[in-house]
């Protein structure tokens, strides 16, 4: 399967995707809501996009790493996280530099 560079367009052109989906939270919620040191436990989605549910994974404390494609949403990802999640743990190790 290949990668379609329409999506760099789309994160070039507007804001898109800013929350995370329903089924997302739901599914965190259900497997990782008992972890004792929600640190400890790491996500990583692949095709992040802008990052939306890395940013709803690292505010609930949560070790998060996302990859995409498209640099766009890599970089609108990166500076989401670390304006509003400044401990986000992937931020820590400068997984975004």
């Amino acid at each position: 399967m290949s990668w379609d560079p329409v999506w760099e367009t789309v994160y070039r052109s507007r804001a898109w995707g800013q929350y995370p989906g329903e089924d997302v939270i739901r599914f965190v919620k259900g497997r990782f809501s008992q972890a004792e040191e929600p640190a400890r436990v790491r996500l990583l989605e692949v095709g992040c996009g802008n990052g939306a549910n890395l940013w709803f994974m690292a505010r609930e404390g949560f070790c998060v790493h996302g990859v995409d494609r498209s640099e766009t949403a890599v970089h609108l990802a990166c500076e989401r996280l670390d304006r509003e999640c400044p401990a986000w743990a992937a931020a820590q190790a400068g997984a975004c530099r």
